[in-house]
């Protein structure tokens, strides 16, 4: 509505796609938030940095974080299991060693433009 807003759009707003107003004024969809976020804890807390004990010896293609077990839907919501499944991500090119407002600017930049948003599965 407050793209509508920002466009001054009268017409339908079936005929108005939003994904083109939100790269033009840089803006996070609601589910794009949750990782917005996400990426800050990770990079505040410094859990990028994972310990050698959790890699795998044999790293010979793609280093992979073990993923903890988990039984239901409801463990695919815990912070542990996000975390880890977000840091395997190979479609996520975040350099985690900025500072806080470069890697801001572009985590958002990357979250507007790759339309990566947030699934349990």
């Amino acid at each position: 509505k407050i793209l509508r807003i920002c466009e001054d759009y009268k017409g339908d707003r079936r005929g108005l796609r939003t994904r083109p107003l939100f790269i033009k004024y840089n803006m996070l969809k609601a589910d794009q938030i949750y990782y917005f976020k996400l990426f800050q804890w990770i990079q505040i807390n410094k859990l990028h940095t994972a310990p050698t004990n959790i890699l795998n010896p044999y790293t010979l293609r793609d280093p992979k974080r073990k993923i903890p077990a988990i039984r239901t839907n409801y463990g695919r919501q815990a912070l542990t299991y996000q975390i880890t499944r977000t840091l395997n991500r190979t479609d996520i090119d975040i350099d985690f060693d900025e500072a806080l407002y470069t890697f801001k600017k572009h985590c958002r930049k990357m979250l507007v433009l790759n339309d990566i948003t947030f699934s349990i599965v």
